[in-house]
């Protein structure tokens, strides 16, 4: 059975994730999501607003059952109108509850947005956010037509606004979900040279090879046997692989394996010397040389900075 390479990032490079809001917001508003938000997902329940960034081309209008995704911590805005004046988005948020203690301005047009932050524990590129553009719309035409998608963003959007006993529980874990669907659509919806080793998953040669490295990463592979394993020449295979994932082979072998890594020092109390001989080096110095320069620090300063957090 092929590794399921997605699944492998995502237990490695793990996620977490809380509401932001599940609000009701009146005219005027506008809301300012900073880098602090390192990834963020929202859906839009009821009403029409704009999405601003910078990168894109101008302002988006959104509309029920659209679903933004910011993967990389870019600053956006979501707001009634495109000229709003955006504050940070506690400030709107707090600003809102204090119109409707007051009564004041409550009957302006609403939108309701479900926003949610999508947090890990690394301060390093994740693996899989970094692979994606910097914001993914799926159009509610397109959610709609995804039976998966549209099912789960409606039990979520229910969920969120309701709060049932154990939603509290619930909640999260459709979310986790719900991430994973939108890069499924994405995916599925892009040519996959554009994604890195997430869009090679779909080559049947390449994708194997991501699985063989994700199985195994301790092993000591060459590009020789990834190569026969797949039923490629290796000048071939080297050549595909660095086109689709953006690196050669045992380039990616050794992120990974630092990945790996990097998890155990913030999850276990391995010694360097045990998660060393782990991810498949024979020694702690070549481990610790390798760590420095793919993270900038060495193994027990990069625990010890996660420790201190």
């Amino acid at each position: 059975m092929q590794m399921d390479v997605l699944s492998d990032v995502l237990r490695v490079a793990s996620l977490g994730n809380g509401l932001l809001s599940a609000s009701e917001l009146v005219t005027p508003w506008a809301m300012e999501v900073g880098p602090k938000v390192r990834a963020a997902v929202h859906l839009v329940q009821r009403g029409v607003c704009w999405l601003r960034a910078e990168h894109l081309d101008g302002p988006v209008r959104l509309l029920a059952g659209d679903i933004i995704f910011i993967p990389n911590g870019a600053t956006h805005i979501l707001s009634d109108d495109p000229r709003t004046p955006p504050r940070p988005y506690l400030e709107e948020l707090e600003e809102q509850r204090r119109r409707k203690d007051l009564g004041q301005g409550m009957d302006g047009e609403r939108c309701a947005l479900l926003c949610a932050e999508i947090t890990f524990d690394q301060t390093e590129a994740h693996p899989l956010m970094s692979v994606l553009p910097q914001v993914i719309h799926i159009s509610a035409d397109a959610a709609e037509a995804d039976e998966a998608l549209r099912a789960l963003a409606r039990v979520l959007m229910k969920e969120a606004s309701q709060r049932h006993a154990g939603a509290e529980l619930l909640v999260p874990r459709l979310i986790d979900s719900l991430l994973i669907l939108i890069v499924r659509h994405w995916l599925a919806t892009h040519p996959f040279q554009t994604a890195g080793w997430l869009g090679a998953l779909r080559d049947a040669q390449i994708g194997k090879a991501l699985g063989l490295i994700h199985q195994q990463p301790q092993r000591k592979w060459t590009v020789e046997e990834l190569a026969a394993s797949v039923a490629m020449s290796r000048a071939v295979f080297a050549r595909r692989f660095a086109e689709l994932v953006g690196e050669p082979p045992l380039t990616y072998l050794t992120h990974w394996r630092l990945n790996i890594a990097a998890k155990r020092l913030r999850a276990s109390n391995d010694s360097v010397e045990q998660i060393a001989y782990l991810v498949g080096y024979e020694s702690a110095t070549s481990f610790s040389n390798a760590f420095r320069r793919h993270l900038s620090v060495p193994p027990g300063q990069y625990r010890a900075l996660g420790n201190a957090q």
